[in-house]
């Protein structure tokens, strides 16, 4: 047992890495997409506001309301409108000091309730698994560097990812304590999560689900009916109260209630699979409440009676993609090229591919994305904690059944961003890392809680907890600043894993090139907006004629995750400017390597050498 002082000592390394490592980078970091809110939708939501412009608040398709709310305590400091349409401009030095600064206030909001976010997970960790675990899951998830990274950014899934698995374990303490607090905690984080991004829709099917669930891996079972009345009933309570918050906290539904339905049970996420979803609930209801479960009642028993076999299934299939996903990538990323599916993820390929075909390198796709994304130490007790499931020689515990659901619904994301022709990049299934960490922290306890290394008597939940800190804050540190680009160690180092970036390294390469005399009459062409933002000189992103006739550009700047998109956007352009030969020439004056991978870099090419 870990002694008293151990834990908040322990809590407050964690927070004060985060906050050391967090305070020393939003203000220096230029990122791609946030221009959208901190010069559009933050300041328009909050003038919406001012002006009771109800309709107005709805500022995004995401929605992102939680996002504007948070980020709009930067409009205290900062008007950033003025700045709205200065990116390729000519700037002075007090411009570029305004935009840093509204980029730290902006952001900052957002970083700090992410951080201190980290507690509620250790609370109900602790609440469902004990001191021990809950610690090693707090230090697992406020450690990673691709967590910390995306908590530094104004966009959806900086906040995402703390509510939604919030709203998942506040269920789980639900269904462990039978105290309503719970769901009515997890109803608002639910809230919150849709107010984030439409994406978090995937809940109301999962919490459905649980029940059923719950009862299949129950030994001792109640009547059937009276528990399903009970859990359809806690399912509408949980479902009102995260409407109830959307609807509160999001004015524009106040003025059009049709935005209530459409953020929820209506939303695009949902368009594919809602006539099955409704179809399935009105058939459960009416077998409830007319039939008395004389279909639902075989269902579950078969599956109650064969729930070992139907695991290990679950289990064996999920480590078969792991394996799948190492071999394929150590093979050279043959048949599959997972890296090339997520260079370009919005749009699998299932009408050109086939379903099948797509939907194998979607899902192979994914996997690499979560695997390659954790510490090897902490890839290896996720594995141990998946193992755990299918040693079922006693009843089924609470670390046991949420390994089985948290695994469950990985797969199931999966499986709905492939039917909506979507692979899964880093950003993409930010929320399914913290579920992962979970069952990695529950995997390393069962191993370090055994009688032949509990012998030991300097092994100890403490001692086990600092190594890992010490492992996990060695690996942060080495990484620093570029957080959000962090691969394992086990991904070869010719290989992306996070193809979609969010700007690392533009900071860097603007800084580079403020620098230099005569900065200001200087002429770039950027494939990352995010440099433009903080160059001095003039600066242009794009490949029409009217951004490349008759510019005389001084240098170029080209990414290793805009190659792809450079390629295919340049088309007719390589007529005025050879970018086939930018990206391809050695000739670079200042290579900046980013996440400590060679291959993955911002470069600065002098024209002058491209002629030479």
């Amino acid at each position: 047992m870990l002694k008293k002082y151990a834990v908040p000592f322990i809590l407050t390394l964690v927070i004060a890495l985060n906050l050391f490592l967090g305070f020393s980078r939003i203000g220096t970091y230029s990122a791609v997409d946030e221009p959208y809110w901190t010069y559009g939708r933050t300041s328009k939501f909050w003038t919406a506001i001012a002006q009771h412009k109800w309709r107005s608040t709805n500022i995004n398709d995401k929605p992102g309301i939680t996002v504007a709310i948070l980020s709009g305590a930067g409009l205290l400091k900062y008007d950033p409108m003025q700045y709205e349409s200065i990116r390729g401009d000519v700037k002075t030095d007090q411009q570029i000091k305004d935009i840093d600064g509204i980029n730290f206030y902006f952001r900052m909001p957002i970083f700090l309730f992410c951080t201190f976010s980290l507690l509620a997970f250790y609370f109900l960790l602790k609440k469902l698994f004990g001191q021990t675990t809950a610690l090693l899951g707090f230090v697992f998830i406020g450690l990673s560097p691709i967590l910390l990274g995306i908590s530094l950014i104004i966009n959806p899934d900086s906040l995402l990812w703390i509510f939604l698995p919030l709203s998942l374990l506040s269920y789980f303490a639900f269904q462990k304590q039978a105290e309503k607090k719970y769901l009515v905690a997890s109803g608002i984080f639910l809230g919150l999560s849709l107010l984030t991004k439409y994406v978090a829709n995937i809940l109301y099917i999962f919490f459905f689900i649980l029940p059923f669930l719950e009862y299949i891996l129950t030994e001792e079972k109640p009547p059937l009916k009276n528990f399903l009345k009970a859990a359809l009933k806690n399912y509408f309570i949980l479902a009102a109260i995260s409407m109830a918050t959307f609807y509160v906290l999001f004015p524009a539904t106040w003025a059009h209630p049709k935005v209530l339905l459409e953020g929820t049970f209506l939303s695009k996420a949902f368009a594919k699979t809602w006539p099955i979803f409704a179809g399935l609930v009105f058939l459960i209801l009416a077998d409830t409440v007319l039939l008395s479960n004389k279909i639902t009642q075989p269902i579950l028993n078969f599956f109650s009676k064969h729930k070992k076999i139907f695991i290990n299934i679950l289990i064996f299939a999920f480590l078969g993609i792991v394996l799948l996903v190492f071999v394929d990538t150590y093979l050279g990323m043959k048949p599959f090229n997972l890296e090339g599916i997520l260079s370009s993820p919005k749009g699998i390929g299932i009408n050109e591919k086939g379903f099948a075909v797509a939907t194998a390198g979607a899902m192979l796709a994914n996997v690499y994305s979560l695997i390659f994304g954790m510490n090897p130490v902490i890839l290896l007790f996720f594995i141990i904690g998946l193992l755990t499931t299918t040693k079922q020689k006693v009843a089924i515990d609470q670390e046991k059944k949420t390994i089985i659901y948290f695994a469950l619904f990985i797969l199931l994301y999966y499986l709905a961003s492939t039917v909506n022709d979507v692979a899964a990049t880093v950003r993409y299934q930010i929320i399914l890392y913290p579920l992962a960490f979970i069952i990695a922290a529950i995997g390393a306890n069962h191993v370090f809680s055994q009688k032949k290394i509990q012998q030991f008597k300097y092994i100890t939940p403490f001692a086990v907890t600092i190594a890992f800190f010490a492992i996990l804050a060695i690996s942060l540190l080495a990484l620093k600043p570029f957080y959000f680009t962090y691969a394992s160690s086990l991904l070869p180092e010719k290989y992306l894993l996070n193809t979609k970036d969010m700007g690392d390294g533009s900071f860097e390469a603007a800084a580079y090139l403020n620098a230099l005399p005569n900065a200001r009459n200087l002429i770039v062409w950027s494939d990352k907006g995010a440099v433009c933002t903080e160059f001095v000189g003039t600066c242009n992103i794009g490949f029409s004629k009217k951004d490349l006739l008759g510019k005389n550009y001084d240098y170029f700047v080209i990414s290793a995750g805009r190659v792809s998109r450079s390629m295919k956007l340049s088309g007719s352009a390589n007529d005025i400017v050879d970018f086939k030969k930018i990206y391809a020439t050695e000739k670079v004056e200042k290579n900046i390597t980013v996440g400590g991978r060679s291959n993955n870099f911002v470069k600065i090419i002098s024209a002058q050498a491209l002629k030479n």
